[in-house]
């Protein structure tokens, strides 16, 4: 950080691109309480934004479709002194549905941050996905940043576009590293849960493992494990996520080209037990002696023929832990404070017929 006097420390400008999303909301919370960071988010909707400074100083919003305004973009990363690139369709049913929708903005509107970042030689943190490692093909398999091989599926399953187009991304950037004409530091969450991480309610996208349980528990219809909830994933609270990033935004050096797993090797259990353990916290919460039934689906009948999945998802996370980070909310305290939350805002939450979706993690 450069120093304007003795003592006295620049404020970074932060330009958060797909920052309306449930990550980047989050962080732009966290940024905006600091005193030494200034977020600024670009995205197709600030719904999620409104809700989380609904309490607190607002945040700094414009509209931006990255694909299409170019000249704010390019603007936007011109100002800004980090830009973190979250720009992605995240929702696995779109993967199978609308493929061509999550090259586009997934690959291209992000490879449009990607070259402004460069032209204008700011730092950028880049938002990838535990999911560029793929399968473990029945190992148990721990996934390093840097040696841990890629394993995808066949072209007809498109349940891999997203991870495709991400892998993608990662390479290309790790290239521009290599060429000396970027400042990178290319983050991989694994499974990130908490507050406006999907909407609740009869939406017209079929949301995350998170907000489906949650949906069925509040309407009282069946929880659907997909294949009988059989993968296992390792669920991280957001607060340790912004935790890990805001690690990462102070230290440029330590972070400078190299790419860090963001998970809680802690927090694993299988989707099974995650329906039980969300049943358990919800009947304590709402005060209901019974709950949804939970009932076994075929991966097809839930999300179209295409879709295959990562039987485990198991990050090593010591090169963050090196940088002084750790996670410290259990897996529990995860899924009660995201499920209380959920109760609380239930009606912000709920998805009106017609809502325009953010493009961004």
């Amino acid at each position: 950080m450069a120093l304007l006097a003795k003592g006295v420390v620049q404020v970074k400008r932060v330009a958060l691109f797909g920052g309306g999303g449930f990550v980047g909301v989050n962080l732009a919370r966290r940024l905006a309480e600091s005193t030494e960071f200034l977020p600024v988010v670009y995205d197709t909707t600030d719904e999620k934004l409104v809700l989380r400074f609904r309490d607190t100083v607002p945040c700094t919003f414009h509209t931006c479709d990255v694909l299409t305004d170019a000249e704010l973009l390019d603007h936007a990363v011109s100002e800004a002194d980090i830009v973190v690139n979250l720009v992605s369709h995240v929702l696995p049913k779109r993967f199978i549905d609308r493929p061509l929708d999550v090259i586009g903005v997934t690959l291209k509107a992000a490879m449009k941050v990607i070259d402004a970042t460069i032209k204008h030689n700011k730092r950028l943190i880049h938002f990838s996905t535990s999911e560029v490692y793929g399968k473990t093909n029945g190992r148990d398999q721990v996934f390093f940043e840097d040696r841990s091989d890629c394993v995808l599926g066949p072209i007809e399953n498109h349940r891999w576009i997203y991870s495709t187009s991400k892998q993608l991304l990662d390479r290309i950037i790790h290239g521009h590293g290599m060429a000396g004409d970027l400042e990178y530091t290319i983050v991989r969450p694994f499974n990130f849960v908490g507050p406006l991480m999907d909407w609740l309610g009869e939406t017209d996208e079929t949301p995350r493992v998170f907000a489906s349980f949650m949906t069925a528990l509040m309407t009282g219809q069946p929880i659907q494990l997909v294949d009988g909830g059989h993968s296992r994933r390792c669920f991280t609270y957001i607060d340790d996520g912004v935790d890990a990033l805001i690690v990462l935004l102070r230290d440029s050096t330590g972070a400078r080209n190299n790419i860090f797993n963001i998970g809680n090797p802690q927090n694993e259990t299988t989707i099974a037990e995650l329906a039980e353990l969300m049943c358990g916290i919800y009947r304590q919460e709402a005060g209901k002696g019974q709950v949804s039934p939970i009932r076994s689906v075929s991966a097809e009948t839930f999300y179209g023929v295409g879709y295959e999945d990562c039987d485990r998802r198991m990050p090593d996370v010591s090169k963050l832990a090196a940088l002084g980070w750790k996670p410290r909310t259990t897996l529990e305290q995860t899924f009660a404070q995201s499920i209380r939350y959920a109760i609380d805002n239930a009606h912000e939450l709920g998805l009106p017929a017609h809502r325009k979706p953010s493009t961004a993690a």
